[in-house]
């Protein structure tokens, strides 16, 4: 077993098998994973912070209570992967495999998912505050609790979307597609409002 890094800055980890490393409680800062082997890793209270995870594998991870503050995710695979209580805030997660994931109620404020397909993913209880989903496929996804006030929906798809329980900001329904998505009847209020229509009493 390597031995155990408990703080870790500037360091190029590009390639690199990591599978056996053990990383829970550890804090990397400015670190390159570029490229790196991080499959079925399992991370638990674990920092990464303007960390560059470019082309790395980290299919089937688990990470639990573990932050990526600033990262950058490109052509990063993420399938198979799952994130429980970890903050995603400022990063970028671009033109990545990501199908199927789980996220549960974590903090994705200022993330970048644009253009991402996520279709079919279970994303519960997540904080989306002024997050990119520009053009971003959120069809058939799990969404029920989440906050998604200050988005950027622009071509946004929630086709089929469970949106029970989410607090959506106002401009979804007039920017996203939200066709068989499923609501509350809050959210028929919002949409008829978004749309100018007139709600009537009998």
């Amino acid at each position: 077993m390597p031995p155990r890094l408990t703080a870790i800055s500037d360091h190029d980890f590009a390639d690199d098998d990591l599978r056996s490393w053990d990383l829970d409680g550890a804090e990397y800062l400015r670190c390159s994973f570029v490229g790196a082997d991080l499959s079925r890793i399992a991370t638990v209270r674990t920092t990464f912070t303007e960390c560059d995870f470019a082309g790395a594998d980290l299919t089937g991870s688990r990470h639990r209570a573990s932050a990526f503050r600033n990262c950058r995710f490109e052509r990063t695979l993420l399938w198979n992967t799952e994130f429980d209580g970890c903050s995603l805030v400022g990063s970028t997660v671009r033109d990545c495999r990501v199908r199927p994931w789980t996220l549960t109620d974590c903090d994705l404020t200022l993330a970048s998912f644009g253009g991402i397909d996520m279709r079919g993913s279970r994303l519960t209880g997540c904080r989306f505050r002024e997050t990119n989903l520009v053009d971003a496929r959120l069809a058939e996804c799990d969404l029920t609790g989440c906050d998604l006030r200050g988005v950027r929906s622009s071509g946004l798809s929630l086709d089929g979307a469970d949106l029970r329980s989410a607090n959506v900001d106002p401009a979804v329904w007039s920017t996203a597609n939200v066709r068989g998505a499923r609501i509350d009847p809050g959210h028929a209020f919002e949409f008829a409002a978004a749309h100018g229509l007139v709600m009537v009493g009998e």
